[in-house]
């Protein structure tokens, strides 16, 4: 009752906070680092690294402590500040947690941090979801999300096994999606617009859940916050102008403009909001079967290694340990590889496959072999 009374600012606020807040209970592990088997910190600067448990548990517990603040003070603007810094510090020291989710409750935040007024809040913040829906939405118009990931949506359930044979289909949502950042930002379709995002949304929970694919389900808060963030913030039959505000429309071109960099491999991955599209690169360490120097190796590469044992698909690997899949790019694939060089006790056996994608062209797949001695060579 107490959140009702709430101004709206305030409102999204608090639903993101909640959001990040569950997000990271269910990935504690990428949080907490002492609470992870084997895999390694990925720092901006360095290499490749495991920590302390006094630090792990000193780190995690201030980030706990400024979200439980923010959470108390939502109008404070130094409670956010200081959140948004500390999840910046821990982002820089582990790769990994700079999630998608983590990157849009970021710019959510940084959006009601330089909130000024509302009108220009809520306009930013209508803008910032028209940009994930379109981006999401466009990247999966391609065959490897009409023809792959979404057949294997539809292995969730038996009921929903038998439209894995219409690819159609699966343009047909990537369409759906984009339609949700037009159809929402106009107000004559945005009243119909608004049930089909909780519709969208609530589809996806299904699918990822317990009783569908059981996957990746650290997502599914962030589901449930972005389709509260559409209820809250297109409710008025408004038209949405840009904000005059520059900080709040420097947010908007991270979140809007800047994913256009991503053709040219100048912006990350992870926020060009390149979500299931099946495009991402992916990175495969390969080693002999049983050559690791440290019985907790040993038993995650017997867990997760396919192809006889002699392969490590490195997004199975945090999956398995962090709830979350790995920061997507040559250089986190490469850092964590040269720890891993450094594991096994046949590294010139050893070393890293990136598999890169052409979206629209099938025939370009490319395949990039590093063996540990490039990797190791700090030179190279």
């Amino acid at each position: 009752m107490l959140v009702n009374r709430l101004p709206l600012v305030q409102k999204a606020t608090v639903l993101t906070l909640l959001g990040l807040l569950a997000g990271i209970i269910w990935s504690w592990p990428l949080w907490y680092a002492a609470a992870r088997p084997s895999v390694p910190l990925l720092p901006v600067l360095g290499a490749a690294h495991t920590t302390a448990a006094g630090w792990s548990f000193l780190s995690a517990g201030l980030l706990l402590s400024m979200l439980a603040a923010a959470l108390l003070f939502p109008a404070k603007k130094i409670a956010l500040g200081a959140l948004l810094m500390g999840l910046a510090t821990l982002c820089c020291l582990d790769l990994n947690r700079l999630q998608p989710w983590v990157w849009c409750y970021g710019l959510v935040l940084g959006i009601a941090l330089f909130n000024q007024s509302i009108t220009d809040t809520r306009n930013a913040l209508r803008w910032l979801l028209a940009a994930v829906y379109f981006w999401s939405g466009f990247h999966k118009l391609t065959p490897y999300f009409a023809e792959d990931n979404f057949a294997w949506f539809c292995s969730a359930f038996s009921w929903t096994e038998s439209l894995a044979r219409f690819s159609g289909l699966g343009y047909a949502v990537a369409l759906l999606e984009i339609s949700l950042a037009f159809g929402l930002l106009w107000p004559r379709t945005r009243a119909v617009f608004r049930w089909l995002a909780l519709g969208f949304h609530g589809v996806i929970i299904l699918l990822l859940s317990p009783w569908g694919l059981h996957w990746n389900i650290v997502v599914i808060p962030w589901n449930i916050t972005l389709a509260g963030l559409v209820w809250l913030t297109y409710a008025q039959p408004d038209v949405t102008t840009l904000p005059r505000n520059n900080a709040l429309r420097l947010l908007l071109a991270l979140a809007g403009v800047a994913p256009v960099l991503h053709c040219c491999g100048a912006w990350p991955e992870a926020w060009s909001w390149k979500l299931y599209s099946n495009t991402q690169p992916e990175a495969t360490f390969y080693a002999p079967a049983g050559s690791f120097n440290n019985t907790i190796m040993q038993d995650i590469w017997a867990k997760n290694a396919f192809d006889h044992g002699q392969k490590l698909l490195l997004d199975d690997w945090a999956n398995a340990e962090l709830q979350v899949p790995m920061f997507s790019a040559t250089r986190t694939f490469r850092q964590t590889a040269s720890y891993l060089c450094g594991c096994t006790t046949q590294p010139d056996s050893a070393g890293l496959y990136i598999l890169t994608v052409q979206p629209w062209n099938r025939s370009g797949e490319r395949w990039q072999k590093i063996p540990c001695q490039n990797l190791l060579n700090k030179h190279e």
